[in-house]
């Protein structure tokens, strides 16, 4: 009989490329489940708590921690060992208070950076889409497939696609919007300046596919050339977040 419904393993030679997984000492790794982020985008919770944070030897002892309810993201409990979680999102072990945020790495993936309990009350999101919804609303579809109806006071044209918002988790109130503009702080989060930070120096909008591009310069003075839809905004000035690289909050 056919098989049905997901499979929950992927052989290890075709994962992303980024997983920091022993291709040949085993023949199949965690596959995420549907959820916030794409495959190729994230990693699984399995894999953050055995390849990166080395909390577990196997997937018995992973899924002993999980059960344990001490694993939170974005300040909720997940027990699924193949939840994905991405950029931006927020990583809490209660009992250890330890607390990480997954930022862009160079060379592609994702890196965890400690953070401190004041800024795991929040994280950035990039608006990716707006719609009208019944009633009049402005609805926002962010990165993380959030949906975020425009808080009130605010007006439309304010918000726009690509720009960056802070919300508070895990209760996702709007706290402030920081646009994709000349001068603001961003990251690269694809393509081959993957990882790269600095201030946007230049924003060249063009019509067609990957046509308008974006200018950077990092910390060394270096300049880069990137896809305007492969740059995350992460500050007016400096980072809003803790990058472990340079980028310092406000």
């Amino acid at each position: 009989m056919a098989r049905r419904g997901q499979k929950k393993h992927l052989k290890r030679l075709p994962a992303p490329r980024h997983w920091p997984i022993k291709r040949k000492e085993a023949k199949f790794t965690t596959r995420p489940i549907p959820g916030p982020h794409p495959k190729d985008h994230s990693l699984t919770l399995a894999i953050v708590l055995r390849e990166i944070l080395g909390y577990a030897d196997n997937m018995r002892e992973v899924k002993a921690i999980l059960n344990t309810g001490q694993i939170l993201v974005d300040g909720r409990t997940r027990k699924d060992p193949r939840y994905p979680i991405g950029m931006m999102d927020v990583l809490e072990i209660q009992g250890s208070e330890e607390k990480f945020r997954l930022v862009p790495k160079k060379r592609g993936g994702l890196r965890l950076v400690s953070i401190e309990a004041k800024e795991a009350g929040y994280k950035l999101c990039r608006v990716e889409k707006k719609m009208m919804v019944p009633g009049g609303q402005l609805q926002m579809t962010l990165h993380d497939g959030r949906n975020l109806l425009l808080p009130q006071g605010n007006k439309p044209e304010d918000f726009k696609t690509l720009d960056t918002i802070q919300v508070s988790i895990p209760d996702q109130k709007y706290m402030k919007t920081i646009a994709m503009e000349k001068g603001a702080y961003a990251v690269v989060s694809q393509g081959k300046n993957v990882g790269i930070e600095g201030k946007i120096l230049e924003i060249e909008k063009r019509f067609g596919t990957h046509a308008s591009t974006v200018m950077i310069e990092d910390a060394e003075g270096n300049q880069f050339q990137t896809a305007l839809e492969y740059v995350f905004v992460l500050g007016k000035k400096t980072s809003e977040v803790s990058l472990g690289s340079g980028g310092t909050p406000e």
